[in-house]
């Protein structure tokens, strides 16, 4: 089952309060209550230049590198 709430899932499982159980469920859930998120960490660019292969990887001009032939 997937669950968006901690109320549904308390109330699916029916645990009862003060049970080791019970407790180590209640404990497990508040625990994804961190509220803050990590941070995704910062790029460093010139490894990013370096070793990429998306378009970050590259310069923005595409055409910076071609001549045209007539």
């Amino acid at each position: 089952m997937g669950f968006t709430d901690k109320k549904e899932v308390l109330r699916f499982i029916r645990w009862p309060k003060g049970t080791p159980t019970g407790d180590a469920v209640r404990e497990w859930l508040a625990s994804f209550d961190d509220g803050a998120e990590n941070p995704a960490p910062l790029l460093d660019m010139t490894q990013v230049v370096k070793e990429g292969f998306g378009p970050e990887a590259h310069d923005e001009d595409p055409t910076a590198e071609t001549k045209m032939v007539t």
